[in-house]
């Protein structure tokens, strides 16, 4: 299948999983809802900076406008932008590097748990 026509599918899809309409995948974008309805036409691809646009609007991955095999419900919903590339950064690290990065959010999460048992025991004290 034609890239564009396999875009175009896929940019509709996830709009509409969403349960967006173009206007408000503009909004959220800010992009021009007739640029995102170009882009549904099949008219134009969006360059890199507005495909991250919308990626990140979808909450979906790259992978979603390009293979064929990939889901949109099979990628990760992270919001937060920074998180969202660091994610990548990550994946690229050699064995010894991930493994001390996984150690580090692994330390950083089990704080956190902690501390959201520690300030739940306290408020049943307190009852």
């Amino acid at each position: 299948m034609e890239l564009k026509k396999f875009f175009v599918e896929r940019l509709k899809n996830a709009r509409q999983i969403k349960g967006l309409t173009q206007e408000e995948l503009s909004k959220l974008t800010g992009l021009n809802q007739k640029l995102i309805s170009k882009y549904e036409q099949g008219l134009s691809l969006p360059g890199l900076d507005n495909l991250k646009k919308l990626i990140v609007a979808l909450e979906i991955s790259a992978d979603y406008f390009l293979l064929p095999q990939a889901s949109p419900k099979e990628f990760p919903k992270i919001k937060d932008t920074e998180l969202y590339e660091l994610f990548f950064v990550l994946e690229s690290l050699n064995a010894k590097e991930r493994e001390s990065a996984i150690f580090l959010l692994n330390s950083l999460v089990t704080q956190q748990k902690f501390r959201e048992l520690a300030n739940s025991c306290n408020e049943k004290v307190s009852k």
